[in-house]
């Protein structure tokens, strides 16, 4: 994939739980359309996906989905380590490919799975955004949590869709 020179200011973080309740859906993918087109239209154009199962794998999709009619919208993959669909469902590793096959670009941090390396993929997305969309329902504990809670230190806006 192309190296593309993405800024910061325009740069957007997704990060949220990795199940959702399917009766929450339909209304997650309405809301999670709403907030990318309200912040397209302020100018952010780039959106960082971790890749994960869940609330990840939904923004991208949502993310591509607009990409046909929005032609400045980005998807930048941040894969924490390679084959980090090894342990993902059938169904999720064929959405996983296909969103990788589809983003604007693929960033890999790791060739190994390690200890930490999923929480550097969030801080790497936070680094290079200035704007976060999560899931997050309240729990002090995981990967959303120490992603939303690094964003506030760095005062950086979340908009929770929980």
């Amino acid at each position: 994939m192309k190296n593309i020179f993405l800024k910061k200011e325009q740069s957007v973080t997704f990060t949220g739980h990795r199940f959702i309740p399917y009766g929450k859906l339909s209304m997650l993918k309405v809301a999670l359309k709403s907030i990318i087109l309200e912040l397209y239209a302020k100018g952010y154009n780039n959106y960082y996906c971790g890749m994960a199962m869940g609330f990840d794998l939904l923004s991208a999709e949502v993310v591509l989905s607009l990409k046909a009619e929005y032609k400045e919208l980005r998807l930048i993959a941040v894969v924490p380590y390679r084959n980090q669909d090894e342990r993902f469902s059938f169904a999720d590793k064929k959405r996983y490919q296909l969103i990788l096959s589809r983003a604007d670009e693929t960033i890999l941090l790791c060739e190994n799975y390690h200890q930490g390396c999923l929480l550097r993929r969030n801080d790497y997305m936070l680094a290079h955004s200035s704007q976060v969309i999560a899931y997050f329902d309240g729990e002090n504990k995981g990967g959303t949590f120490y992603t939303c809670r690094n964003a506030q230190a760095k005062d950086l806006p979340v908009t929770n869709l929980f």
